[in-house]
């Protein structure tokens, strides 16, 4: 999806314990099992803004949802990017370069960043 300009993946899943569970191991299984809800998920996320005054979201890839290897591949690119912001590898990287872009890099602690992450999980957690 492409959020206010930016790439913002979603990943869709299931519960272990949902008794859709095993006939669901694929996205295409979801189509063939509950016609119609992959589409009801895209509108959801292209219209779920609208109401505090964002304009639609938008989709990359042609707005199809892609299979089981290609979302693995994106969460494995997602966390080494996020494993080396945390550990300061990717600024080490930047510092190699020159000083205009040095200045663009955001200097925050190691704690800084899992105290930012801690409060994005708190925000993105359910509540019941």
């Amino acid at each position: 999806m492409i959020d206010e300009g930016e790439t913002d993946w979603k990943v869709v899943a299931i519960d272990a314990e949902d008794k859709w569970a095993p006939f669901l191991n694929d996205i295409n299984d979801v189509e063939e099992q509950l016609p119609g809800t992959l589409d009801a998920i895209r509108e959801w996320f292209r219209t779920y803004k609208i109401p505090d005054g964002k304009p639609p979201n938008t989709f990359g890839l042609d707005e199809k949802f892609m299979d089981k290897s290609y979302t693995l591949e994106i969460i494995k690119e997602c966390n080494h990017a996020w494993k080396e912001l945390i550990t300061g590898e990717k600024e080490r990287k930047i510092t190699h370069m020159d000083e205009g872009v040095q200045k663009m890099v955001r200097k925050l602690s190691k704690s800084n960043l899992l105290s930012l992450a801690m409060d994005d999980a708190e925000d993105d957690a359910p509540t019941f």
